[in-house]
């Protein structure tokens, strides 16, 4: 059991991949109607895969991330002949990204728990009494008007689900956009230059993104009160869906084109199953996950039928980009291969000053 317990640890793909051909399989049997899972809610099933995958990321990733040790800035040092005090100030500007890189997957992940959590809530509460309240939402510009009281002094039950479906939708919504605020951070650590003219290490801002977020949940929350003139309830929820669904595939390509670049500089290393997962992982599954990400927005635009079987297919694609993207993070961070990915492109970043002052017809790089 100990080698069994010690092989998964140095090889977790083979039980990612385990995981997500099961569930996958348990997916597909749903939606096709096999007997062997016709009690459960095809919604309800992918939102739990992805709150299981969620968790499992928390897990992975609780604690400090490891860092590039004293002895092992020595032995570069000598292997590569380079000035210990010079290098140090790199092992202080790589180790500081890593803790912050670690600490925004960390909230990426907790944040979209919060997402699926709250469209777990929404599958097993509304979704069934989705066709009741849906001409409520075509019918209807604001919330405002969905509470008015009828003549006889009540109010409409599917009136008052509509409405208790926007509020959760405005949280859903806040939720995914909060999400994407985190990859756009991951996106920079490992993109922007975080190095002062001081030689001092400092702290990403991600003020840009989340203002961002915050405007478009602002303009969700003032849409729904208010209303939007030649726009229903319906054509409004699925135009703030299909907003937040583009932010947060933007936020993902960004951050995965830094994965595919280090792919670029890890092509020639050994060629075994974990190389195989991450290289196709990442090539192909991570931006199928970019592609289905606006697709949130049309959960609703069709049919109760189809819309579910639909929404499987979407999230099951995301249940896949997920279980790619945190298990590559994880490795990552643990086999400290970003580590040597962050160095090398301060490396290369004087290597590419120097190359400018010598090549006539280009411009001097400054740092």
């Amino acid at each position: 059991m100990q080698r069994i317990i010690k092989f998964l640890k140095q090889n977790d793909e083979i039980l990612g991949i385990v995981v997500g051909i099961i569930t996958s399989l348990a997916v597909i049997s749903k939606t096709i109607d096999k007997t062997s899972f016709e009690n459960l809610n095809i919604n309800l099933l992918t939102d739990s895969i992805n709150i299981g995958i969620l968790l499992l990321a928390l897990a992975l990733t609780k604690g400090t991330p490891l860092f590039v040790s004293k002895e092992e800035t020595k032995k570069i040092c000598s292997d590569f002949n380079l000035s210990t005090e010079s290098f140090n100030s790199k092992i202080v500007r790589t180790n500081s990204l890593i803790n912050q890189l670690s600490s925004s997957i960390r909230w990426f992940a907790i944040i979209l728990l919060g997402f699926y959590c709250l469209q777990f809530f929404m599958d097993f509460s509304l979704m069934d009494k989705y066709d009741d309240f849906e001409n409520s939402l075509k019918n209807n510009k604001s919330i405002l008007e969905l509470l008015k009281f009828t003549s006889d002094g009540l109010q409409s039950t599917s009136n008052l689900n509509a409405a208790k479906f926007l509020g959760i939708e405005i949280l859903t919504n806040s939720s995914n956009l909060f999400s994407a605020t985190f990859l756009f951070t991951s996106f920079l650590v490992l993109f922007s230059v975080t190095l002062e003219n001081d030689n001092k290490t400092w702290h990403i801002k991600n003020q840009i993104p989340i203002s961002i977020a915050i405007a478009i949940t602002v303009i969700n929350i003032v849409f729904f009160i208010v209303g939007v003139d030649y726009f229903n309830l319906k054509e409004t929820s699925t135009s703030i869906r299909l907003l937040g669904g583009i932010y947060n595939g933007i936020a993902m390509a960004l951050l995965f084109s830094r994965f595919i670049s280090m792919e670029y500089y890890f092509q020639n290393s050994k060629r075994n199953l974990e190389r195989s997962f991450y290289y196709y992982g990442i090539t192909i599954g991570l931006p199928l996950y970019v592609v289905v990400q606006p697709l949130y927005a049309l959960f609703n635009a069709v049919d109760l039928e189809a819309a579910a079987i639909f929404k499987s297919i979407v999230f099951l694609i995301c249940f896949w980009g997920k279980l790619v993207f945190l298990f590559f993070i994880y490795t990552m961070l643990n086999k400290k291969w970003i580590h040597s990915y962050i160095l090398l492109n301060l490396i290369e970043n004087e290597n590419l000053e120097k190359l400018s002052l010598e090549l006539n017809d280009v411009e001097k790089l400054d740092k």
